[in-house]
């Protein structure tokens, strides 16, 4: 039975080669789509499941009174909790404090350090390769290796017990390697090492007060535990021993699995979108294999009608279909593994891989994503197999066996209404890659306050072997570029627009009690002159007249606004309780975007360092004569390239570097765009095949219509008017849908584009013309067949 039934399927594909082909194509395309979207969500959500009991993992959110949030927290905080709390189990402190330089042998390398203490392995169930988690962490130089870097020292040997070099200086002794980490982990770990490392160091012994955050605390808790009770526990704490306890409004607690979304916030909107994309890319597909099966019902009702007589039931003929559709789905699902491998997942890693790490697919690991590909295809099949088959099938046989169904022509609302979701869905996603575009181009290309053209940044942190020799050979370099005539003007700072850390003072003014939360950075005295950036009360810094111990600032205009103040005269930025005498502010500087336009301008504040500070700056900006850019970037990859250090001189352009903030949104629209046109191409793949069908089921009237004189556009019209109208229908359901979700969207920027109706027009306007090319291919072929050939067809 099964073995018929099997070549039945297999002749009725066939047969309808065009129909089957268009299916597989759309399936293959779509199925493929789907799997990339929802490997992402799978990857990104299990990333961290080798780390047990994540539910009770917290840690705490400083929310400040101008509503901003850090992770951060004043060290000694974590050792209070855990010695009052009796619901945490323990806890454990997790920051950076400078890369380690490490070496072993003739191998040098620098990765990512992040220091942690001894109950690290009590709150993070890391699973280690090699070495014990109970001692790992032990002794003051144990280092810990993520498996990526062991291999990169050791090769696949076990290193436990081996010694490495850090910092020139440190001996450490290699006690464990972590097993792999999935790149999509909330864990981007290099090394890690013990705490107790840092504690010969003064500038780290200096901030472990009450009045310095910056380091985050993660702790695990009673299965049992009374999450806001801990959290009203903590505040008071905060309270009791804060400094200055003005700086936080709250402590609020988080679980770990939020943690990643907190880092960026942008990946909520990015997996949100996957899951939502992945949903209506799969529904696009299941409508148009609906409306496809629909149509060539029309053909088979004799088939089933004598199916009927010859005693096949309906759980034969239901059967019968569901094995057709069968094959087709579970070909194109081996298409798609191959498309998805091959194409779209790399696609993928291109896009994100820089902000989340590369995914890879691994049959071991991954076996759950092949399981619910097959579920997903037995579930495909048996909507799109049944669903059609159980409407006809009750086509009774008298009717049937005549090929009339006039009786259920009047239920065919439901076909258009599929065609009508199809397209409304498309031109949805249409519509948002319009805006999306246009709200990218508008923040390329927004005055961000600053001159970024034909600036040139270097970065010069380098790790200078011969730091005194370097400094001599910076100073010759900046007086190389002092007399050279393509060089406007220079710079050296810590940061540069769009690279500007997360480091905050809090100031206190006496006068207008106003406690202000200000960014800082230090740079020298054409910092703002080589970026253009107007100073519109007081004085920029001069270094005839300013030392670093000198303690001179200059704020933004936001910052003059935050404190309340009508004139900098005599004005200082002092810390509340502190016997500091505070820095003097001589100038106040236009507001600039130094981040991105997603959020304000924020108050800042900038300190004076000397030009000549090597160890003080970060980047080298350089302003020079349009065209002659390439030589000065030579001349300075030359120069940089001649100072013995550890890193590679790297330069770019500003404007690229302004620009490069918004790589993960331009991401975003890539995969809005390819959503978008697999949308319309599956939907218009569909479209020609009911176009194809309604052609070949109406040849006898088109012949006759031409017989008696009409012409191909009065057919190509005749068959296509109605699939316009039905887009039509769609447009208008899509443009207000797309308008809300854009506006959503739109709102979460501070700087954005107001929706405009040409946007819906444009939308409307693409699905209208890909739909009329892809109706009038057919139709056209249909109109100018031989009336002849169609009249005598039987």
């Amino acid at each position: 039975m099964f073995r018929n039934h099997l070549t039945l399927s297999l002749r009725n594909l066939w047969k309808n080669k065009l129909l089957s082909s268009l299916n597989l194509l759309g399936l293959s395309i779509g199925v493929g789509s789907v799997l990339t979207l929802l490997f992402s969500v799978y990857a990104y959500y299990t990333a961290d499941t080798n780390i047990r009991d994540q539910e009770n993992i917290y840690y705490f959110n400083t929310i400040t009174p101008s509503g901003a949030s850090y992770r951060e927290t004043p060290y000694p905080l974590l050792d209070k909790i855990v010695e009052t709390s009796p619901q945490v189990i323990a806890g454990t402190h997790l920051h950076g404090w400078g890369n380690m330089w490490l070496e072993n042998g003739d191998k040098e390398l620098q990765e990512r350090t992040d220091y942690v203490d001894p109950e690290f392995f009590e709150v993070f169930s890391l699973p280690l390769k090699y070495g014990d988690a109970k001692t790992a962490l032990e002794k003051k130089y144990s280092i810990i290796l993520t498996d990526r870097v062991s291999k990169k020292i050791f090769g696949n040997t076990n290193p436990v017990g081996e010694t490495i070099t850090g910092a020139d200086s440190l001996n450490l002794i290699v006690t464990g390697v972590f097993e792999p980490i999935s790149p999509y982990s909330s864990f981007r770990l290099g090394v890690v090492l013990p705490n107790d490392v840092l504690k010969d160091n003064p500038n780290f012994l200096s901030r472990l007060t009450w009045s310095d955050s910056f380091s985050p605390s993660y702790f695990r808790v009673r299965p049992d535990t009374d999450i806001a009770e801990l959290t009203k526990h903590v505040n008071q704490l905060a309270r009791d021993n804060y400094t200055d306890p003005s700086v936080f409004t709250e402590l609020k607690a988080a679980p770990y699995s939020q943690s990643r979304m907190d880092a960026i916030p942008v990946v909520k909107i990015i997996i949100n979108g996957c899951i939502a994309a992945s949903f209506f890319v799969l529904l696009i597909v299941l409508v148009n294999l609906l409306n496809l099966n629909t149509s060539t019902m029309f053909r088979r009702t004799k088939d089933i009608a004598v199916r009927k007589i010859l005693g096949g039931g309906k759980r034969s003929v239901v059967l019968q279909f569901c094995l057709e559709n069968g094959i087709l789905v579970f070909v194109s699902i081996l298409i798609s593994g191959g498309l998805f491998l091959g194409v779209l997942l790399p696609a993928m890693n291109t896009i994100f891989g820089a902000d989340f790490g590369e995914i890879n697919f691994s049959i071991k690991n991954d076996y759950p994503v092949i399981l619910y590909t097959i579920a997903l295809g037995i579930l495909v099949t048996l909507v799109v197999g049944i669903l059609p088959t159980l409407r006809f099938i009750s086509v009774p046989i008298s009717m049937g066996i005549k090929g009339k169904i006039a009786a259920v022509k009047s239920n065919f609302f439901f076909r258009n209404s599929f065609i009508i979701l199809q397209f409304a869905i498309a031109i949805l996603f249409i519509c948002g890659a319009i805006i999306l575009n246009d709200q990218i181009g508008f923040m390329k290309s927004a005055d961000v306050g600053f001159d970024r053209e034909d600036v040139i940044v270097g970065n010069i942190a380098l790790d200078y072997r011969n730091p005194e020799q370097a400094n001599s050979e910076f100073r010759a370099l900046l007086d190389q570029l002092d007399a050279n005539p393509y060089v406007k003007s220079f710079s050296t700072s810590q940061v540069v627009p769009s690279d500007y850390n997360n480091s905050f003072n809090p100031f206190h003014d006496p006068e207008t009690k106003r406690d202000v939360r200000t960014r800082y950075a230090y740079t020298d005295k054409d910092y703002l002159k080589t970026l253009e950036i107007p100073v519109v009360m007081g004085r920029d810094f001069d270094e005839t007249m300013d030392t670093a111990e000198d303690n001179i600032a200059i704020i933004n205009r936001s910052a003059l606004e935050a404190f309340g103040w009508e004139s900098i005269e005599g004005k200082r930025l002092k810390f509340k309780n502190s016997d500091f005498e505070g820095y003097h502010v001589v100038g106040v500087m236009e507001n600039f975007h130094y981040k991105d336009l997603q959020s304000g301008v924020e108050p800042l504040v900038h300190y004076y360092r000397a030009k000549e500070d090597l160890g003080a700056h970060r980047y080298l900006s350089v302003k020079v004569m349009p065209g002659h850019g390439a030589a000065v970037q030579e001349f300075l990859k030359q120069s940089f390239g001649d100072i013995a250090s550890r890193r590679t001189y790297e330069q770019g352009l500003l404007s690229e570097k302004v620009s490069s903030q918004y790589n993960l949104i331009e991401g975003m629209l890539k995969t809005v765009n390819v959503v978008a046109l697999l949308t319309i191409f599956i939907s218009c793949l569909g479209m020609f095949g009911l176009i194809s069908f309604m052609a070949k089921r109406r040849i006898k009237e088109i012949g006759i219509r031409k017989v008696l004189g009409a012409g191909v556009l009065k057919i190509v019209v005749l068959l296509s008017k109605d699939y316009i109208l039905l887009v039509g229908v769609a447009a208008l359901i899509a443009f207000p849908m797309a308008w809300y979700v854009m506006n959503a969207w739109l709102s979460s920027f501070a700087y954005s584009i107001t929706i405009q109706w040409w946007m819906f027009a444009l939308g409307g306007l693409i699905a209208f013309l890909i739909t009329s090319f892809t109706l009038g291919i057919q139709a056209v072929k249909s109109a100018m067949a031989n009336p002849v050939k169609s009249l005598r067809t039987e």
